[in-house]
């Protein structure tokens, strides 16, 4: 091309006609001296008819001040231009006075002593049009999400209502006089219409998610505790199939972390129903590891992984689709709706993580979620126990199990408390170390293995060491523990219930070795297997809306000897016991619709005292719940997470006494709290009562330097673990002095006020010390 070549006007002007966009030069005057084609489609404006007007004429009289402005700013900026990066949206003005949106670049010149400016401009009028369509859209979409999810609500609702009933009546049926045949049918119904309720509750989360009405709660609790209660609810299931149940918690994770357990026991509980479901063999193995953040926050990574059957590459995706499974033929062959797993999902997101999934067919699966958590106070998950475990350091222990996960788990725990591990694959590997002279102090033996078992095992491990020489624990399931006579010729001392839990094995290992002193057990009158429902006949109905919340106490009373009805909220209750009557009513405080507090103040109303005792559940105990519940009509009330002797003894409580039977005068210890001790103390666990007590006098000074450090440095949230922490252990014993002072101090914490702790520091310590003499002569006694 020839480089002294040039446009000349004309070709130019072609150039400008054919442009779609609207191209408009002013002089300095502001007077328009260049109106293109595209200018003349865009404004219906002539160019004739233009030239030489105003560029205000082509903008809305609300515009004119602001547009000599905007110029000047842009004439003192220094720029030759405006990119089309840097377009902003404006407004023009057609020549029959309607507006438009439109978008548009600036640029200047300098010709002969003047400034030319240039816009270049362009309508998107049908751009925006499409945009407000998009956006009406998305509201109907919105609207349209929102209305099937409250459509779904109220249809859960209106069918839990009869199916209730259904329940209740079934229950009733059962404890009637009715043959084999009549119970096996009354049996099926319940159970199926159970299996119904839970896929409506199922259904009624979903619809709570899609409209955001989801709430998640922010408080502390114990990490360990919470992965084991979980296994605890599918420990059953998972023994009757013969499946290895395990976890690992990484030595990075915090012990305790601030956040919604609930919902993250439900995403577990999900998961690992999941896995035991859809595996035949092998194990599911629950794995917990963090990643550090600012200010405190943590992501915690869950991965649930099992020897299943896997599913294929091409599936895995629809997976997390709502009503979705990997095929027809899965939900034939084993139940279930498709919702667990994208219920799950969605609440991981909830909690600021996300969920994944990594699968072969015929290897098995790893569902992997995160959370993003607070971590409440420095301690970490590896160091539990560790501080009472300078007895067991140097200790010999023979681990043996064909389960390599297990023998994992094993040989941390014990290289955590300063013991010397040897790990055996197999009863002949164990046999022939014991043969040839190898020293232990205890051994672990799992019950089920090839070739010999773990009762085979002991049987030829006691020709050369007698239970004095090598005490043995046996490693089982409760379903499969053995019950076979040859186990008086072995002597366990003590039994080891899977999955395995650091503080049952820590005792198994100190009462086997006889490393605390053995108190022989006071005699005292057992109900039969220690079902308190023999003894205290009662007929129990279950208020609470949460599906994790209601399985475990429905497995709690179960333990008790008691089979229990469920309701998901307030207005349930008084539905039910207008079909029948209940001995005791364990009400959630917090449910939609109706809450327990508002449904017993109606009950009261309706029933009067002749109605049934009042149980609240509620996740903080504080003095000023206490007295709401006791004043809407309650009876008593247990904190969540419920205990089981907590939930014993309320239960012992309300059976026999009167309704609000309260004392005023709050003794050191409650004595009835030991005798639940002691009465759970059998051949396996013969000194529980006197190991929990030393544990708690062992533990509260660094319970009471917490509290104390929290006030030192002035952090009320340090102030409200602590006092947390500490109360749980103190109302595990019935400490009611020291647990009135401790509520107040967890009051301050919660009320980020740090006033009068120092006074109720020194009480709580005073209350200490009295209770810990008291309780000292309890264990002499014992």
């Amino acid at each position: 091309m020839n480089p002294n070549s040039s446009l000349t006007v004309a070709q130019l002007n072609g150039i400008l006609s054919i442009a779609d966009d609207a191209i408009i030069s002013v002089d300095d005057d502001q007077k328009i001296i260049l109106f293109n084609q595209g200018a003349e489609r865009v404004f219906g404006w002539k160019a004739e008819e233009i030239l030489g007007k105003e560029l205000n004429k082509l903008l809305p009289p609300r515009y004119h001040e602001g547009h000599h402005k905007h110029i000047a700013e842009f004439d003192r900026s220094g720029l030759e231009a405006r990119k089309m990066a840097e377009r902003r949206a404006i407004f023009a003005m057609r020549r029959d006075g309607t507006e438009f949106p439109a978008e548009a670049s600036i640029s200047k010149l300098a010709v002969g002593g003047t400034t030319i400016h240039t816009v270049i401009l362009r309508d998107i009028s049908a751009r925006k049009a499409y945009e407000r369509e998009l956006e009406v859209a998305k509201e109907r979409a919105e609207a349209a999400m929102q209305a099937k999810s409250m459509f779904l609500a109220n249809m859960s609702h209106e069918i839990r209502t009869p199916l209730n009933a259904v329940i209740g009546m079934t229950s009733l049926l059962l404890n009637t006089r009715i043959d084999e045949e009549q119970r096996d049918y009354a049996q099926t119904i319940r159970a199926s219409s159970e299996v119904l309720l839970t896929i409506i509750n199922d259904i009624l989360d979903y619809s709570k998610i899609e409209v955001g009405k989801l709430d998640i709660e922010r408080q502390p609790f114990d990490l360990r505790r919470c992965v084991e209660e979980s296994l605890d609810l599918l420990s059953s299931n998972a023994a009757e199939k013969n499946i290895n149940l395990a976890y690992f918690i990484d030595d990075s994770v915090p012990a305790q972390l601030v956040g919604d357990v609930t919902r993250l026991r439900q995403i577990l509980v999900n998961l690992l129903s999941n896995s035991i479901k859809f595996t035949h063999r092998g194990e599911v193995v629950v794995s917990v590891s963090a990643r550090a953040g600012e200010d405190s926050l943590y992501e915690i990574t869950f991965s649930v992984k099992d020897t299943g059957i896997g599913i294929p590459e091409d599936r895995q995706a629809e997976l997390f689709q709502v009503f979705t499974q990997v095929d027809a033929s899965t939900t034939r062959k084993y139940g279930g709706t498709g919702l667990g797993l994208a219920i799950s999902k969605r609440l991981a997101e909830v909690m600021g993580g996300r969920m994944w999934l990594e699968s072969e067919v015929g290897v098995g699966s790893t569902f992997h979620f995160t959370i993003t958590v607070e971590a409440s106070g420095s301690q970490l998950a590896h160091s539990f126990l560790q501080e009472r475990s300078s007895s067991l350091a140097g200790r010999r222990v023979l681990i043996v199990d064909d389960n390599s996960t297990n023998r994992r788990i094993l040989v941390k725990q014990s290289l955590l408390w300063g013991m010397v591990p040897s790990a055996a694959a197999s009863a002949i590997e164990a046999l022939d170390l014991v043969r040839h002279g190898h020293a232990f102090d205890v051994g672990i033996l799992d019950m089920s293995m090839p070739e010999m078992d773990g009762l085979g095992l002991a049987l030829e491990i006691r020709k050369y060491r007698d239970e004095y020489a090598l005490p043995l624990i046996m490693l089982t399931s409760v379903a499969n523990r053995p019950r076979d006579a040859t186990l008086a010729l072995v002597k366990f001392a003590a039994y080891l219930n899977k999955p395995i839990k650091p503080t049952a094995l820590f005792d198994s290992l100190l009462h086997a070795m006889r490393i605390e002193p053995v108190h022989a057990q006071q005699a005292r009158p057992r109900t039969s297997n220690g079902k308190l429902a023999e003894t205290h006949p009662l007929k129990i109905l279950v208020a609470e809306d949460n599906t994790v919340n209601q399985k475990v106490v429905q497995q709690l009373l179960a333990h008790l000897g008691y089979r229990a009805d469920v309701v998901a909220n307030g207005a349930e209750v008084l539905d039910a016991l207008e079909r029948q009557n209940y001995d005791v009513v364990l009400m959630d405080v917090q449910m939609p619709e109706m809450d327990g507090l508002e449904a017993t103040r109606r009950l009261r109303a309706r029933y009067g005292a002749s109605g049934p005792r009042v149980i609240a559940m509620t996740a903080n105990a504080m003095p000023g719940d206490r007295e709401k519940c006791l004043s809407a009509g309650m009876d008593s009330y247990v904190s969540k997470p419920v205990e089981l002797e907590d939930l014993r003894s309320v239960l012992i409580d309300v059976a026999g006494s009167g309704r609000n039977d309260v004392e005023d005068a709050s003794p050191i210890i409650d004595r009835r709290r030991i005798d639940q001790l002691l009465e759970l103390q059998d051949e396996n666990n013969p000194t529980l009562a006197s190991d929990i007590i030393q544990l708690f006098i062992n533990d509260s000074p660094k319970h009471l330097q917490n509290i104390d450090d929290a006030l030192a440095a002035g952090r009320a949230e340090d102030l409200l673990s602590a006092a947390h922490r500490f109360l749980s252990s103190i109302e595990n014993l019935g400490a009611h002095r020291m647990r009135k002072h401790c509520m107040e101090l967890e009051r301050l914490g919660r009320e980020g006020t740090l006033e009068g702790g120092e006074a109720l520091l020194d009480s709580l310590r005073r209350e200490f010390d009295i209770a810990r003499q008291h309780l000292l002569t309890i264990v002499q006694s014992v």
